[in-house]
């Protein structure tokens, strides 16, 4: 499950401070030209120094636009990871973007996406590990678009409650995404803004330069401006790498629940619910169900192996029977192997093995590439042992016969029981904050089984 912290982090301060860490002036290209130098950010995870960011924005010897920004942290003992994204662009207007390359690196994992101009727009080259494809895309994005909230807040000067919209390049979904923003404050001492970043609400505290100071995700990860000495403090890197909510009742039988009522306890400095009313077949997709579908970083649809391995489910009972076919080559393919996570489909498919978040995501790569919208679930399933809870779980969501439906390939379930718990990611990123204080428990309030067939 780390990768959910990976994702939750690594996405929420790109999205965030590549549209705000810049000097905005009236026009882009003095809003370019104010960007120039280099920053250092400490991230805290409360008390725990769990990485830093160094972002460096120059101009080259033809005038072109580099930003660059590097992203590191450790949230799993085994398992430091690294985000840097570099964007070029053209020196004249329209200051078209010319090349990116996005780089994730997971333990020994890399994965890298680079992008290039042609004439029909960027051309995608994806590696994962020893695999790579191709992918066109017809983005016409552009330094105006980059910087279009620098440009807001710089000839609009807006009050509290004013929103705005940019335009911002998702190098995980390989799309552009409307991403909102909103004035929280306009104080003396600069503007306090909010955007609903990829995965939770983010708050950022701008100088008078419209330059960070803070910027605080869900109320979990503190990201602050400081020296570099400060920011690379890596000896003082600190993780957490269990998270476990007890229950005081052990749920018997637990994947035959069909309704579960908890009480959580302990969550109200969190702002938790305290009340959770379960039932099966969970489902929290929204919007239309072709947003799920199509190539993405962590779902390589189109690559050769997985083209195999659907058109194996697709010569048995598909037709009949899509979930569970699909859910039998993908148990065929990985075996459990806890705090083994393979970070990557292939990766995992090489291996052989994963943890939940990697039988998941090849269940959603599997499902897209045999044509059915899915996408991966994150929240708690229950845990039976000799001390039972709650614990970081992660599963799937298929649209089949026009209606979404809840399956978890790591247990064999595609009928999902109650003890499945979604959450939000602000919910998630909550509750991963309140496991620190180990005063989070659950309280068994009542449930009900599903009928005898």
């Amino acid at each position: 499950m780390i990768r959910v912290w990976i994702v939750l982090l690594g996405a929420a301060i790109f999205f965030t401070c590549a549209a705000v860490i810049h000097q905005a002036t009236p026009k882009v290209e003095h809003i370019a030209n104010g960007m120039l130098g280099e920053n250092w950010y400490r991230i805290q995870l409360g008390a725990d120094h769990v990485g830093y960011m160094y972002n460096h924005l120059f101009v080259d010897d033809n005038g072109r636009r580099h930003f660059r920004s590097t992203t590191h942290f450790q949230l799993d003992a085994h398992t430091p990871n690294t985000i840097s994204k570099h964007l070029i662009f053209a020196a004249k207007p329209p200051y078209a973007l010319l090349e990116a390359e996005y780089r994730n690196r997971s333990g020994a994992q890399t994965d890298t996406t680079t992008l290039s101009k042609t004439t029909a727009g960027l051309l995608a080259q994806i590696s994962r590990g020893n695999t790579s494809s191709t992918l066109q895309l017809d983005w016409q994005y552009g330094l105006e678009d980059f910087l279009g909230f620098e440009h807001w807040l710089a000839t609009a000067a807006p009050d509290a409650g004013a929103q705005h919209t940019t335009a911002s390049p998702d190098f995980e979904k390989l799309r552009i995404v409307a991403r909102p923003y909103r004035v929280l404050a306009r104080k003396d001492h600069g503007y306090l803004v909010e955007t609903n970043a990829l995965l939770a609400p983010t708050q950022t505290q701008l100088d008078l330069n419209y330059q960070p100071l803070k910027l605080n995700m869900a109320g979990v990860f503190e990201v602050e401006r400081t020296t570099e000495t400060q920011a690379i403090a890596l000896r003082a890197l600190k993780h957490k790498t269990q998270y476990l909510f007890p229950i005081d009742s052990p749920l018997h039988d637990h994947q035959q629940i069909s309704r579960l009522h908890l009480r959580l306890k302990g969550g109200e400095p969190f702002n938790l619910p305290d009340l959770f009313e379960l039932q099966a077949n969970p489902i929290i997709s929204q919007g239309d169900p072709q947003q799920y579908m199509g190539e993405a970083m962590d779902f390589p649809i189109t690559h050769p192996a997985v083209q195999k391995l659907v058109q194996t489910a697709m010569s048995k009972n598909f037709s009949d029977q899509p979930i569970q076919a699909l859910v039998d080559i993908t148990r065929q393919q990985l075996q459990y192997a806890e705090n083994y996570p393979a970070g990557s489909v292939l990766k995992a498919l090489n291996d052989g093995r994963g943890e939940c978040t990697d039988f998941a995501d090849l269940m959603t790569t599997l499902a897209r590439a045999a044509g059915l919208p899915a996408r991966t679930v994150y929240g708690l399933a229950y845990q039976h042992g000799a001390n039972p809870a709650f614990l970081f779980h992660a599963w799937n969501e298929v649209y089949v016969d026009s209606r979404w439906q809840a399956v978890d390939p790591t247990w064999n379930q595609t009928q999902v029981d109650a003890t499945h718990i979604p959450l939000s990611h602000a919910q998630a990123a909550q509750m991963m904050l309140a496991n620190r204080s180990g005063d989070l428990t659950f309280e068994l309030l009542a449930l009900d089984y599903f009928a005898m067939q």
